[in-house]
């Protein structure tokens, strides 16, 4: 994913998380258990579901 690609994909997540806000509750779960993996001494995966989702949004995207 280039720069450009990925500003992109950012930008589509902000869109939706504000437009659609109870879609993203999920993300405070997700701050409750990368604290807890961290606690416990394991690596987060917060950052791989991250890059997983940002990849999708940005195949969803119209090419620019």
């Amino acid at each position: 994913m280039t720069n450009a690609q990925m500003a992109r994909a950012f930008n589509e997540w902000m869109r939706r998380f504000i437009e659609e806000p109870d879609q993203f509750a999920r993300e405070f779960e997700e701050v409750n258990r990368y604290l807890t993996d961290q606690g416990d001494g394991r690596e987060p995966t917060y950052g791989e579901t991250c890059t997983a989702y940002l990849h999708e949004l940005s195949k969803q995207l119209p090419a620019s």
